[in-house]
């Protein structure tokens, strides 16, 4: 489901005025941040930021491969610039050494996704990062790189309105292995449901996803919790590149009958356009030989892609 949130700058910093920054999410909440000069430069520098390629992408994996535990995962997700903050304590190693991976098959890939990789971990994992924020501590906003953009009171409302939009967007989600949240850019997220990486969980889960690729509600190739990952992270890259939006994605879209769809897509793609898209990302991702609304949806999310902003 499209998870629409809604950000207005009204802009008076000419003669050292100041810019409110207007949030809004779909249950109809929203805040006002009042940002200074310095605050609203560098949110600005925050929505332009990029992946660097630091390294092979083979010795990154190799690196993930070799972790011993959550906290080696968490200092090379932390030392390779993959996310600002990460909490993977609580979650199997395994699966999240295979999450890690797919991070960095599409950060290398699309290196300016990363402006929209704040944090990775469980949704309990941000529950707890954002009770911190609201309550104004200068740790987590630093560990965010907030803590020049946020003063007490605006890391407070904003505190506030994503305790708020989290729950919604969890609310909302058929959540299993992964969700991603979109939140202006401030603090957007892939979330993991741990129950579903180890036990009976992950086992039933895998029934699951096997099955539903074999009737055709996921596309095909997407058998593996890897492609539920790429799913997600193919929103976030819709978020950043606003291809839902877009008027040549809008009319191959429409073209589309929906027994076109289904049957070269999914069933599940059928549930708006930003699905079809994100269907279609996990498809060309984890395909080897990706049908034709895979590839078509992939060259026109290349285009939108450096069509956006820097």
């Amino acid at each position: 489901m499209e998870k629409k949130i809604e950000i207005c700058a009204n802009n008076s910093l000419f003669g050292g005025g100041s810019v409110e920054l207007t949030l809004s999410i779909p249950d109809g909440s929203s805040v006002v941040l009042d940002l200074n000069e310095k605050a609203w430069y560098l949110l600005d520098a925050r929505f332009k930021r990029s992946f660097y390629l630091r390294c092979p992408k083979a010795k990154m994996i190799e690196m993930i491969d070799k972790a011993k535990n959550a906290g080696e995962l968490e200092e090379i997700a932390r030392k390779y610039f993959l996310c600002d903050m990460c909490r993977f304590a609580d979650i199997n190693i395994f699966g999240m050494k295979r999450v890690l991976k797919v991070v960095v098959e599409t950060l290398y890939k699309y290196p300016k996704l990363r402006s929209k990789m704040n944090f990775i971990g469980s949704h309990q994992s941000l529950t707890k990062e954002i009770a911190k924020i609201e309550a104004g501590d200068r740790d987590a906003l630093k560990e965010l790189g907030l803590q020049h953009i946020l003063d007490a009171e605006n890391a407070a409302k904003f505190g506030r309105l994503m305790r708020l939009h989290m729950d919604g967007v969890v609310k909302m989600e058929d959540v299993y292995v992964a969700t991603a949240m979109n939140a202006f850019g401030i603090m957007d997220s892939l979330l993991l449901d741990k129950n579903d990486f180890e036990g009976y969980a992950y086992i039933s889960f895998m029934s699951l996803l096997r099955q539903n690729v074999a009737v055709g509600f996921h596309p095909q190739g997407c058998e593996m919790p890897e492609s539920v990952v790429y799913h997600e992270l193919g929103h976030l890259l819709d978020y950043y590149c606003g291809l839902s939006s877009n008027a040549e994605f809008k009319k191959y879209h429409s073209s589309l009958s929906r027994a076109e769809i289904k049957n070269g897509l999914s069933e599940y793609a059928l549930t708006s356009g930003e699905e079809f898209i994100a269907e279609a990302f996990s498809e060309s991702m984890c395909n080897k030989t990706p049908r034709p609304i895979a590839t078509k949806v992939s060259a026109l999310l290349e285009q939108a892609y450096k069509n956006a902003r820097p």
